[in-house]
């Protein structure tokens, strides 16, 4: 890897401040415009810390929902006196895991030979995609993309088995990967093997080896130590050990069986109370032919669906992996001598092949967006280095081109997405506003349809959300659903829909748009 003098790492200074403060300036830009989003899962993050906050610690762990972002929500929501700024709040707290992010990603560009305009290309390209993870959801998952490129800053790093500090380092960044996420107990465990056994079979030398097992036991030792406090806590509630369900409930979900989130179909029922005979059910592929089969469908869809989020993250990311893939035909030997090639192609198949067997959402492998960015840009620096690119006329002007279609390819998805979906999440606040100020919604409510949206409202709002009606359910057993859990307000959602109830009365008379809303007399 080329060293750099202090003067260009002046340079690089000066380059990294003003991505930071392209970032900081279009993010604060943004972030008006995106302080009302909401998802379920954020709303469960911000209770978690709410519960720490009041001292509730025990009550509020989740083997399902990870404890580091609700901890780290703490601090942000120290001042936030109403649920929309604990809204704005979160967000503060994504744009600055976005910050540490792009600190990072340049940290760890360094482990990938390009020259210091490719890079800071790199940078910038990176900043709508960072950007976007931080605005589009309240998600752990950017914190985990930003502990997660700190692991392979230090991990890629050639002298990494020079230091038995990295595998300190290394053990203590996969504890914060899994108290991030409980996926992060499985991928830190698999990839900090497979990179030391990498580096283990790179070099002959005896010494260096016993160098890079050192730092493997160390770092294993430190990982174990630490996240068998939180596994301890864990499993003290659920009255099994278990590292975290998240993994056995999607896999559950996504089932032969499965009928989807028991609470859309159970019908109307107290709050957390769940339908045992719908809830999703562990199965086995292996339990029989039928279930091997579907398992096999299952990752075959889901290796389709992975490879059209990477199209979709850009046209060029297949390209690139294909790329990489190509370069990897060579002896065994001069292979793992090339760490460039092997290590980001290898952690990049372990991030997506976790979620294969069970399931694939975006959000799951954004690290591998900013992978592949900087994976581009080692190509690139290849490409610049033909004698197409340095000796003919124009060279300039084709390097330029060459940029610029590569960062407009991994620019135009979060770009478009940022533009696309201003004010997101502003209809349901003020709807919240309308049915507490003009109408006075308040106590027990149930819904015919859109549960999400409903428990959306009822963030906002004092009411307490009863679930979903059954589809296809009869008046009269609806009104002894209404009855028997003592809804105060009924609400029907669809411009065609309405409800034949005794003892309510529609209070909206027409004035909000595809909805009523049934008042108990």
């Amino acid at each position: 890897m080329r060293l750099i003098n202090r003067g260009n790492l002046k340079r690089l200074d000066f380059r990294l401040v003003l991505v930071l403060i392209t970032y900081v300036l279009i993010g604060f830009f943004l972030l008006r415009y995106y302080q009302y989003q909401i998802n379920p899962d954020g709303i469960q993050y911000i209770g978690i810390a709410k519960g720490y906050m009041t001292g509730a610690f025990y009550k509020v762990i989740s083997a399902y929902y990870g404890p580091l972002i609700s901890g780290l929500m703490v601090p942000f929501l120290f001042f936030a006196k109403t649920p929309a700024s604990a809204f704005y709040s979160t967000k503060l707290l994504s744009l600055t895991l976005g910050f540490f992010t792009i600190i990072g990603l340049r940290q760890l560009s360094y482990r990938f030979e390009m020259d210091e305009v490719v890079r800071t290309v790199v940078l910038f390209t990176a900043i709508p995609a960072v950007l976007y993870f931080a605005l589009s959801v309240i998600t752990p998952d950017l914190l985990m993309v930003c502990v997660l490129v700190y692991y392979f800053a230090v991990i890629f790093d050639p002298g990494y088995p020079s230091k038995l500090s990295h595998g300190v380092i290394c053990g203590l960044l996969g504890v914060l990967a899994y108290l991030t996420k409980s996926y992060g107990f499985t991928f830190f465990i698999s990839s900090f093997l497979v990179l030391n056994l990498l580096y283990y079979f790179k070099d002959s030398d005896k010494i260096r080896r016993r160098k890079v097992l050192k730092n493997l036991i160390l770092g294993f030792t430190v990982f174990l130590a630490i996240s068998g406090i939180w596994i301890g806590l864990i499993s003290s509630k659920e009255g099994k050990l278990t590292f975290g369900t998240s993994g056995t409930f999607n896999h559950a979900l996504v089932g032969p069986q499965s009928q989807g989130f028991a609470q859309y179909s159970q019908g109307i029922s107290k709050p957390g109370e769940v339908n045992s005979d719908l809830e999703p059910k562990e199965w086995s592929p292996f339990s029989s032919w039928y279930n091997f089969r579907y398992q096999l469908n299952l990752i075959k869809n889901n290796t389709l669906q992975t490879m059209a989020i990477l199209n979709s993250f850009s046209y060029l990311s297949l390209l690139i992996i294909l790329a990489y893939i190509l370069m990897c035909i060579q002896p065994p030997r001069k292979l793992l001598s090339q760490s460039e090639i092997v290590y980001p192609l290898v952690t990049l198949l372990i991030c997506a092949g976790g979620y294969l067997m069970i399931l694939v959402e975006e959000r799951y492998i954004w690290l591998i967006y900013l992978l592949l960015i900087l994976m581009g840009g080692y190509l690139i620096n290849m490409l610049f280095k033909m004698d197409f690119f340095t000796k003919e006329r124009f060279s300039k002007v084709r390097k330029a081109v060459v940029l610029l279609v590569f960062a407009y390819s991994f620019v135009l998805m979060p770009a478009n997405y940022l533009a696309g979906n201003l004010h997101t999440g502003e209809d349901i606040y003020s709807l919240s506003s309308t049915l507490m100020g003009q109408y006075g919604v308040q106590g027990n409510v149930a819904t015919n349809d859109q549960l999400t949206d409903l428990n959306y409202l009822a963030y906002y709002m004092n009411i307490t959300v009863y679930g979903q009606a059954q589809k296809n359910i009869s008046s009269t057993e609806l009104q002894n659903d209404l009855e028997r859990y003592g809804i105060d307000y009924y609400f029907v959602w669809g411009s065609n829909q309405s409800a034949n109830l005794t003892g309510y009365t529609e209070i909206t008379q027409g004035n909000l748009k595809d909805m009523k809303v049934y008042s108990l007399n």
